[in-house]
């Protein structure tokens, strides 16, 4: 559950829909046949929780997925510290496998 300003974030953001339609959240939707996916998280990332359960959804329905958590890291992340740097190398390793699996 979110905290109060949170979730009134949530639900502008949303702009009226169903906070639990897939188009706002995978997490509520069919996952199968999703495309392999990568996960980039990070331990001071509120939806930490929802990252892992993502994965968990993905792998069950035999999703290639990949979910690597960073510390410290908050949601967005990519700042420029040293942690933000290697999920910036992951995300280039996991495009350059899967182009040249093509």
């Amino acid at each position: 559950m979110l905290p109060g300003s949170l979730m009134a974030n949530n639900r502008l953001y949303a702009g009226g829909a169903d906070l639990a339609h897939p188009y706002l959240s995978p997490l509520f939707g069919d996952v199968t046949g999703f495309p392999p996916t990568l996960l980039l998280t990070g331990t001071r990332d509120l939806f930490l929780s929802n990252t892992v359960r993502l994965h968990r959804r993905l792998l069950a329905a035999q999703v290639p997925a990949e979910l690597h958590v960073f510390e410290a890291m908050p949601h967005g992340g990519f700042g420029g510290t040293p942690e933000d740097r290697d999920a910036a190398r992951e995300v280039t390793r996991f495009v350059h496998d899967r182009l040249s699996r093509t």
